[in-house]
């Protein structure tokens, strides 16, 4: 079984995983200025080869300036939905990337990295005392629609589904966004598998990596 022992790092190296997170959900509070500074300079720059993202961007735009030139103008019924929808998934993102930060800041923050046999590594950040992890990586093939990398709690508690970890979009090198997870138990190593989309609840493959945490 593939795994490598722990390395140790920095824990400010890390804080670099947040931009990875995806900036598809954002072309609604983007087109109507509802972005703090920080998060549209980062849409900004994924917005410029993302056409998708550009066209919602269109959309949005074309209905608030249709609204902002006459105020009797029905919206689509569609409008609203969307702009509410974006606006939650911004307001997860938000508490999402606060429980990342707070995994990669904290005092017992560990750090394991190794490669895969898939091709690539794998690098979680885990805190004992707040019983979660944060894995992201770099390198991993792209797997068809069919497939799904799953993390797994591996332990004298069992093997405990973990989570989904997106695919890597094409062109970003591998790369995926951090993924967190929680449940983590004293003696836990981090495992990951390539199972059928929507995940599994029992590991159906040989994990492609297993890392193990220092002070295990």
């Amino acid at each position: 079984m593939p795994g490598g022992g722990p390395v140790r790092f920095p824990r400010f190296l890390f804080l670099g995983m947040l931009p990875w997170r995806s900036r598809h959900s954002l072309a609604g509070p983007y087109a109507l200025d509802a972005l703090e500074p920080a998060e549209r300079a980062r849409f900004e720059r994924h917005l410029r080869g993302c056409a998708a993202c550009q066209s919602e961007v269109r959309d949005f735009a074309e209905v608030a300036a249709s609204l902002g030139l006459a105020a009797a103008t029905t919206p689509p019924p569609s409008l609203k939905g969307r702009v509410l929808a974006d606006v939650g998934a911004l307001d997860a993102a938000r508490s999402d990337d606060a429980a990342i930060a707070a995994v990669l800041s904290a005092a017992d923050a560990l750090i394991a990295s190794a490669a895969t046999s898939a091709g690539g590594t794998a690098t979680v950040v885990a805190s004992r005392s707040g019983r979660s992890v944060v894995f992201t990586s770099a390198g991993l093939p792209v797997l068809p629609p069919s497939s799904v990398y799953e993390l797994w709690f591996i332990g004298s508690a069992g093997v405990r589904a973990a989570g989904l970890v997106p695919s890597p979009a094409a062109g970003t090198h591998g790369i995926t966004v951090p993924v967190l997870a929680a449940g983590l138990s004293g003696d836990d190593a981090v495992g990951v598998t390539v199972e059928p989309a929507g995940g599994t609840t029992a590991p159906t493959t040989t994990p492609i990596v297993v890392l193990t945490l220092p002070g295990r």
